[in-house]
């Protein structure tokens, strides 16, 4: 009987680039927008004993593909005192034809963040205004870091402005950044960062809203990546009311546990206000209409990402 590959992390990465993370998961939002993904709404575990913790399950198939995917991604905060990465993970690719298992990607969530900051990448660029003055960073944890880089290289800027809770973190995230080349500086709190900013990324695990209405300056797109479970929120409810754009990765997703259901629960905007990302990123819907309008993009995470990326690993790794 054959052995089922495990595919490491180190080959895993050096089988992908980042062109082909972006055009990957590009591709993955537009075909979830348009409906070419059978993606049942994922599972989401929380734990809070013996630690505190959640874990994800996304799976699905892209129409018309040889294989499907089910992927397992946790994340544990104080794993940090443990020596130990925050988040984990792997993916298992099986044969669509049989359902047979046909290898698993032992990726340690690695996968997972980077889809996750391309998706970032790709959601700001979708609403960003025409001048970014700079990228205003609000988190700074691996997926702060991951979406200054992605969504620097994608749009051309340098600019950087952080804000975080806890000033040795911060310290070490201008540091690290700095050291990628960034021009990075810090905001003593977050009404600060939006006077400064007009690209706002938001990536805490925040469980009230740290974004209020009154301090967004018109024009400011803002992405919003970290509300993805029931129980966090990032954004106030009543800047969905006054925007001009709001994108979704996927709309049931974002009203059960993203930012957007905040609002839509409230009654301040009918979920019929939210577009698909994949569909203004395939330019059948606008994301921007006008220069003063604040835009959001509400992100949550979808199973299309998690099938492109670790289908391009498969086919990459079974043509060798």
């Amino acid at each position: 009987m054959n052995r089922l590959p495990i595919i490491p992390l180190d080959e895993i990465k050096a089988c992908l680039r980042d062109d082909d993370i972006l055009s990957a998961v590009k591709e993955a939002l537009i075909s979830h927008g348009r409906g070419d993904v059978n993606s049942p709404p994922p599972g989401i575990l929380q734990l809070d004993h013996p630690a505190v913790g959640e874990c994800h399950i996304k799976y699905g198939h892209q129409k018309g593909a040889d294989t499907f995917v089910i992927k397992v991604a946790s994340g544990f905060r104080d794993n940090r005192n443990l020596g130990l990465p925050s988040n984990s993970g792997m993916m298992l690719v099986l044969c669509a034809q049989t359902g047979v298992p046909v290898c698993v990607l032992d990726d340690k969530g690695w996968l997972t963040d980077i889809r996750t900051a391309a998706a970032g990448a790709l959601a700001a660029q979708a609403g960003a205004p025409d001048n970014v003055r700079a990228v205003g960073i609000i988190g700074t944890g691996e997926q702060a870091r991951l979406q200054a880089h992605w969504t620097c290289r994608l749009l051309g800027v340098k600019s950087v402005v952080v804000y975080g809770r806890n000033p040795e973190q911060v310290a070490q995230y201008v540091k690290d950044m700095s050291a990628q080349g960034y021009d990075v500086s810090t905001a003593p709190t977050i009404k600060d960062l939006l006077g400064l900013c007009n690209l706002i990324i938001t990536t805490t695990p925040s469980s009230e809203a740290l974004v209020l209405k009154d301090d967004v300056q018109p024009g400011t797109h803002i992405v919003a990546m970290g509300t993805d479970n029931p129980g966090k929120q990032e954004l106030d409810p009543a800047l969905f009311a006054q925007a001009g754009g709001i994108m979704v990765d996927d709309l049931a997703q974002c009203v059960h546990h993203g930012d957007l259901g905040h609002a839509v629960r409230e009654g301040l905007i009918s979920q019929d206000s939210a577009v698909s990302l994949g569909l203004v990123l395939a330019g059948e819907k606008p994301g921007r209409l006008n220069a003063d309008d604040i835009t959001i993009a509400d992100l949550t995470g979808i199973a299309a990402q998690d099938i492109a990326v670790a289908s391009l690993v498969w086919e990459r790794k079974k043509g060798r």
